[in-house]
């Protein structure tokens, strides 16, 4: 999550809520370049590195 961190032009950090767990939000970090994202606050994300609902919902 530190990218968001060091080009806030670049990156957007977005909030989206998790289909599994009701009041649990994903933060994703898009790629405003290309528009896909690069990265997330998850268990799936952090641990294996796998795609949430979250990051395919904005674009691998």
């Amino acid at each position: 999550m530190e990218k968001s961190e060091q080009d806030p032009d670049r990156y957007e950090t977005i909030s989206i809520e998790s289909k599994i767990r009701e009041g649990v939000f994903h933060k994703v970090v898009k790629d405003l370049e290309n528009g896909k994202a690069v990265s997330c606050s998850c268990k799936c994300w952090s641990k294996g590195n796998k795609p949430c609902f979250g990051m395919k919902s904005i674009g691998i």
